[in-house]
């Protein structure tokens, strides 16, 4: 009996030191952001790492309070060849890659040929900037270990050099060619509106700005069960008994609507992080009104016509009232809602 008393002891003993180096362990298993930052850089964006000096720069943490309670981590690293190239900003929230950028601010210290400084020497070079977003999405499918081939296929026959827009499945691609710069977006894209998605900036040649806010924001439902026509039936009805009051307590009211613009968009409930879409509505006026307000926002729930949102636009960005209000209840006609 004794025996087996010793053998159970000793083996409490064994399990509880087990049980007390497990969240050691996880914390070893789990890479930093100026890992992450660095295991980015290397692996994704592909510079010849052989031909630099890689110096970390800074590593700053922000806390931003609830609704939803965010950390932010900043890491930027300085890729230097005798003391000249670009700074790498990458930025994570929550410990996930969401923005990275490469800078040329250490260059300019160093360099009176910015253009010249911030170009970076690669492993496997490639003018073709199709190819190089290519490339760039599938060494991040590796990086984040998810799959992204639907976003690849997407740019499958696409030139991004190009402006073209292309629907491929739930994948939006986007491609703006501006002077000095080239933007590829991929989005998900439910029911006409526009999610979450990649996004890749290119200038001379190389990516220059990159960000993935998937991770910010949960896709609640897509539903839209208004279509444009009712929600500017539904903004109509609403500015008929709208007012805004200024800050001496003047209220104003009675407008006369010119015009309203409306598209699909998303936002968030209750300052959460799932998102919902909506019509985004500008209300256009047939005169300036106190203080230079000429149109106001209206913001519509696409599920269920309800305005949420509306907000006084001010000429030049000027201070708009903030107290607003509608005793109209708007109806919507021929509203038939999904099952």
């Amino acid at each position: 009996m004794d025996g087996l008393n010793k053998r159970l002891a000793c083996l409490f003993v064994i399990t509880f030191v087990l049980l007390a180096q497990m969240p050691l362990l996880h914390a070893q298993t789990t890479p930093s952001a100026k890992d992450r930052a660095l295991s980015f850089i290397e692996n994704v964006i592909q510079p010849d790492i052989s031909k630099y000096n890689v110096s970390l720069v800074n590593d700053i943490f922000n806390q931003y309070p609830p609704p939803p309670s965010t950390t932010q981590e900043s890491v930027t690293y300085f890729l230097s060849d005798n003391g000249v190239g670009p700074d790498i900003n990458c930025l994570f929230s929550n410990n996930v890659l969401i923005f990275a950028e490469l800078s040329v601010d250490q260059a300019f210290v160093h360099s009176t040929n910015a253009e010249q400084s911030e170009m970076l020497t690669y492993i496997n070079p490639s003018t073709n900037l199709t190819e190089q977003t290519v490339g760039l999405l599938e060494r991040y499918q590796n990086f984040t270990d998810e799959n992204l081939q639907d976003m690849i296929n997407a740019l499958t026959n696409v030139d991004v050099t190009q402006n073209t827009t292309k629907i491929s499945g739930d994948i939006k691609v986007t491609n703006l060619n501006i002077p000095l710069e080239i933007d590829v977006s991929l989005k998900y894209t439910y029911n006409g509106t526009d999610y979450t998605g990649i996004d890749f900036t290119f200038r001379n040649g190389q990516l220059y700005i990159f960000s993935d806010d998937r991770s910010e924001w949960n896709i609640g439902s897509t539903d839209v069960n208004i279509n444009q026509t009712q929600a500017i039936n539904i903004a109509q009805q609403y500015m008929k008994t709208y007012s805004y009051t200024l800050d001496d307590g003047t209220v104003v009211n009675q407008f006369n609507v010119t015009s309203i613009t409306a598209g699909l968009n998303f936002s968030s409930r209750n300052n959460a992080t799932t998102i919902y879409p909506c019509w985004n509505m500008q209300v256009n006026l047939n005169d300036s009104f106190p203080p230079t307000v000429y149109a106001i926002q209206l913001e519509v729930w696409a599920d269920s016509g309800q305005v949420f949102h509306a907000q006084p636009l001010a000429v030049e960005g000027g201070l708009a009232p903030s107290a607003s209000t509608s005793t109209t209840t708007p109806t919507i006609p021929e509203l038939t809602l999904k099952p």
